[in-house]
């Protein structure tokens, strides 16, 4: 007996038409997936410089930010999204957004800078005074030279003597510093004395003494967290001597400054502390620090930060190893 193929075929392919029809009917088939698009720019939180080849995620969709720091990210499931942007380096930071459908939403990062342990930070000390006209030189420069930088490499300090910013601490800090016979403004200290500019240079020179600094590595790790309640500041942490020796002889300060947002104020010191003193401490081992200021006179709390420095004061240059910003 010969089968009839064709019927056969014209019976199976009717089958599988009434099939698929019932199941789109039922709901059981969907089209493909609403998509929208996501789209930004990547910067360093400290300098705002773009930040190149940031991986940037949505599950299992994924995508690099150019030379401009731009990225796009395309056919990311409609619905609340996280999204990550990693880079060596970085903290890596995650972010929830809303995806439309046949839109391209805005998402923008600004990704904090991890400092590594044995990053040296230089700390630049600039004594200054209103009415100098050097000091109006120097100051847009350095204050150029910290942007750069950023504070996890270079923390500025704008000190005033003889003027209406000037406090006490500042002109004591000066005093102990510079004999009276050898000081004048504008005058540039670089972690103490181990570097010392007195009058006006180029950018490029304080650039290069800011880079020999940092090139000596670090033997101290400074960790601080900031509380802030009405006009007091209390900046607390830990140091820890990451050397292989014992270290000596060192005191603890700190500073806080405010950002006035004109040239040489900028990072106005508004006050420095008195110092904790620690005789000795072993490789590894661990220090606690407390500072509190009160009645500061700031204009804007947001525009506050401080500093944390260890000094060491019977060196020959009172040489700071090592600086912590507190933003």
């Amino acid at each position: 007996m010969r089968k009839n193929y064709k019927s056969i075929f014209r019976i199976g392919l009717i089958s599988a038409l009434i099939f698929f029809t019932l199941l789109l009917m039922s709901g059981c088939i969907f089209s493909p997936g609403s998509t929208g698009g996501i789209r930004g720019i990547v910067t360093d939180s400290q300098n705002t410089k773009p930040l190149e080849g940031v991986l940037i995620s949505v599950g299992n969709i994924s995508t690099y930010s150019d030379d401009s720091g731009n990225y796009i990210l395309n056919d990311v499931p409609v619905g609340n999204r996280k999204v990550t942007a990693f880079l060596n380096g970085y903290e890596s930071q995650t972010e929830s957004v809303e995806i439309i459908e046949d839109e391209i939403t805005e998402l923008n990062f600004q990704l904090i800078p991890i400092p590594p342990e044995n990053q040296r930070v230089v700390m630049v000390e600039l004594y200054v005074h209103e009415g100098c006209e050097p000091c109006g030189v120097v100051e847009p420069i350095l204050e150029q030279l910290a942007q750069d930088y950023g504070p996890s490499k270079m923390i500025l300090l704008e000190e005033h003597l003889w003027d209406n910013y000037e406090i006490p601490e500042t002109n004591d800090r000066y005093d102990w510093y510079i004999p009276s016979d050898k000081r004048g403004t504008p005058d540039t200290l670089f972690n103490g004395l181990n570097q010392r500019r007195q009058g006006v240079y180029s950018y490029n020179e304080y650039k290069n003494i800011v880079d020999d600094e940092m090139d000596k590595g670090a033997n101290i790790s400074i960790s601080v967290v900031r509380e802030t309640n009405s006009s007091t500041i209390t900046l607390s942490g830990t140091i820890k001597n990451i050397s292989s020796s014992f270290l000596e002889n060192l005191i603890i300060q700190g500073m806080v400054f405010e950002d006035r947002g004109e040239k040489g104020l900028r990072s106005l010191v508004l006050d420095i502390f008195n110092g904790q003193t620690v005789s000795s401490i072993a490789p590894d081992a661990i220090f606690s620090f407390s500072f509190t200021s009160e009645e500061l006179n700031w204009l804007n709390e947001s525009n506050v930060h401080g500093v944390i420095f260890v000094q060491a004061p019977e060196s020959p240059t009172k040489e700071i190893l090592q600086a912590a910003y507190v933003e």
